[in-house]
C-alpha cells in the first residue's frame, strides 16, 4: 500500500532510497512536445511539475546538458519551443495546458514554473494564468521566489538582479473533480 508523503521520513537516507526505488518502478520518462503526449492516458496523472522555456531568454539545451546526460538524451536532439514573440509563446503554453488538462486526473495539480523576463517588465505568470483557465484548470496560488544572487551568479557575469530571470514564479493549478 502506498504511503502518504507526510508519513515518510526523508531525513532517513535508507527510507528515502526505498521510496525513490519504489517510485522508479512506476515512473515514466517521456520526451516530446508538452502539447502532445499520447503515451499518457486521459486522467492518469496526479501531479505535473514543469518549467517551460521562458521566451527567448535561456539556452535550455546548454543549461540542461547534465540532466540530459543522466537520462541518456542528447540535448541537441530535443526540439524545444523557443518563441521570440509573446503571442507565439502564449499559444504554445495554451496548447500545453489543454494537454495537461487531458492527462490530469480530477483533483490533480500542475505546478508551472515561470519567471519574469525583459528586465522584469514581463511577468510570465500573468500570461499563463489565462492560458490555464481557458484550458479548464483552476488557479490555486502563485508562489514567487525573489532570490538574492550570490557569488555564483558572477561566474556568468551577472550582477545582482540586473539581468536575466531574477525571480521564479510557480503557478499552481488544479483540475476540478
Amino acid at each position: 500500500m502506498a504511503r502518504r508523503l507526510a508519513e515518510i521520513d526523508f531525513t532517513d537516507a535508507g527510507e528515502t532510497r526505498r521510496v525513490l526505488t519504489d517510485a522508479r518502478e512506476r515512473a515514466r520518462f517521456v520526451t516530446g512536445p508538452a502539447s502532445a503526449t499520447p503515451e499518457l492516458l486521459d486522467g492518469s496523472v496526479a501531479l505535473v511539475v514543469t518549467s517551460p522555456p521562458f521566451l527567448d531568454v535561456v539556452d535550455y539545451a546548454g543549461d540542461n546538458w547534465l540532466r540530459c546526460w543522466f537520462v541518456g538524451v542528447d540535448p541537441q536532439s530535443v526540439k524545444l519551443t523557443i518563441a521570440r514573440r509573446l503571442e507565439d509563446w502564449q499559444a504554445a503554453m495554451s496548447a500545453a495546458f489543454r494537454e495537461l488538462h487531458r492527462v490530469l486526473r480530477p483533483g490533480g495539480f500542475v505546478a508551472f514554473e515561470v519567471g519574469e523576463v525583459r528586465g522584469g517588465k514581463l511577468r510570465l505568470e500573468e500570461v499563463v494564468l489565462p492560458c490555464g483557465v481557458a484550458a479548464g484548470l483552476r488557479p490555486q496560488l502563485v508562489v514567487i521566489h525573489d532570490q538574492r544572487f550570490t557569488k555564483t551568479s558572477h561566474c556568468w557575469g551577472q550582477e545582482n538582479n540586473t539581468k536575466g530571470t531574477n525571480t521564479n514564479r510557480i503557478v499552481v493549478f488544479r483540475k476540478e473533480r
